[in-house]
């Protein structure tokens, strides 16, 4: 299993998006509660703290991967709000 501040900050690096564009990006289309700032960031990609499940929900829409490859659960990053249309 791979943790999750690693997915996120390759996610991240991935789209070429500085900590600083990836929170005005998820603030400006969320609209969180609790708006995401660049040391949340910076904590979650050292390993010093983790999203709570409300972040996580927000981090995996906004990158288009699963909850379970966000947290490290699968390597499949397809999310399964698309896996379930492919069934029917």
């Amino acid at each position: 299993m791979t943790d999750i501040g690693k997915i996120i900050k390759t996610l991240r690096e991935e789209r070429n998006l500085s900590m600083d564009m990836l929170v005005a990006d998820i603030n400006e289309k969320y609209k969180p509660l609790k708006p995401f700032n660049k040391s949340m960031i910076s904590r979650w990609e050292s390993e010093d703290n983790e999203p709570t499940l409300e972040n996580a929900k927000l981090l995996s829409m906004y990158f288009d991967v699963s909850l379970d490859y966000l947290i490290g659960i699968t390597d499949v990053r397809t999310p399964s709000r698309l896996l379930s249309r492919k069934r029917r």
